[in-house]
């Protein structure tokens, strides 16, 4: 189906197909290359020297007390908060699949520690989107403080340890067969994660073409498609401000389909369960996106 309506598309409308596959692969080589192709490398390079429980060490104390995580487990709400969209979902599914973690507490983790950057959040939602840079604080208190209390929820009273490598590293592998690995699935995870966007970038624009009496749910949408296109299409929208707060903190969330395809592709043969993501996701998605209307409306037009 999906299929069958971007070959539609390319076919029947092959100007704008061009021009969203242009702005999707443009968006992943200009943004996402630079950021997440070095840390994929170097993530996977501290999985497999076993640094991951020394980097953490620090942070241990707090989060083991407020998450029950173990040391590996630190890396993944680490990552997976400052860094944004899919590295939480690429640590956990690769310490799962390293068994430093284990099945359990990856789908714990992978609930709620993967989310939009606090960068992404701050700097392309509140001022260049919405043009209130001002609002900075209570979006990051929204998009955040709600994952976070759905990781004290749903934990259960549950507490992880670290699974222990299986052997240790010698010196002479770090600088070739494990270097090699780790570079070529770095490689492997950025080009998956550029076809996703590209396609969904395709589809986002399709679903725009699509006539529709109500801008706003055009816009929810998008949104519930691919998240930039969504939020780039609600700030362009004549909306009241409290509407474009709260669709723009419910889509990022959210994730959008795009999010969550990108996600099942980092957790792929690691035994982690994209639905209970899902379900984490929207019942994360929905208290932001209500809460964020009714602070707009009240206090923030």
């Amino acid at each position: 189906m999906i299929t069958a309506a971007l070959i539609f598309f390319l076919l029947t409308d092959p100007i704008h197909a061009s021009e969203a596959s242009a702005a999707g692969l443009l968006l992943w080589f200009n943004t996402l290359v630079p950021v997440l192709l070095p840390f994929f490398i170097l993530s996977s390079l501290l999985i497999a020297l076993d640094g991951v429980s020394y980097l953490t060490r620090f942070l241990y104390p707090v989060l083991h007390k407020i998450f029950g995580c173990s040391r590996n487990g630190c890396f993944c709400l680490a990552a997976g908060f400052l860094c944004g969209f899919p590295t939480g979902a690429k640590i956990t599914g690769d310490l799962t699949r390293a068994g430093r973690i284990s099945a359990e507490e990856g789908n714990y983790l992978l609930g709620f520690c993967n989310n939009v950057s606090p960068a992404f959040l701050t700097g392309f939602c509140m001022t260049k989107s919405l043009k209130r840079p001002d609002l900075a604080g209570p979006a990051l208190l929204l998009a955040f403080g709600m994952p976070v209390l759905a990781g004290i929820l749903t934990r259960r009273g549950r507490t992880f340890s670290s699974l222990p490598a299986e052997k240790k590293t010698s010196g002479s592998q770090i600088s070739f067969k494990i270097a090699d690995a780790c570079i070529m699935n770095g490689l492997e995870s950025i080009l998956k994660l550029g076809c996703y966007i590209i396609l969904f970038s395709m589809l986002a624009r399709l679903l725009r073409g699509v006539p529709c009496p109500y801008p706003a749910l055009t816009c929810a949408l998008v949104g519930i498609l691919e998240i930039t296109n969504g939020i780039s299409l609600t700030a362009a929208q004549d909306l009241p401000f409290w509407l474009s707060f709260g669709l723009i903190l419910g889509i990022s969330s959210f994730g959008g389909l795009s999010g969550m395809a990108q996600t099942q592709s980092m957790i792929q043969d690691s035994g982690l369960s994209i639905l209970s993501y899902l379900k984490t996701k929207i019942l994360t998605a929905i208290p932001v996106a209500v809460c964020a209307l009714i602070l707009g409306r009240g206090l923030l037009s």
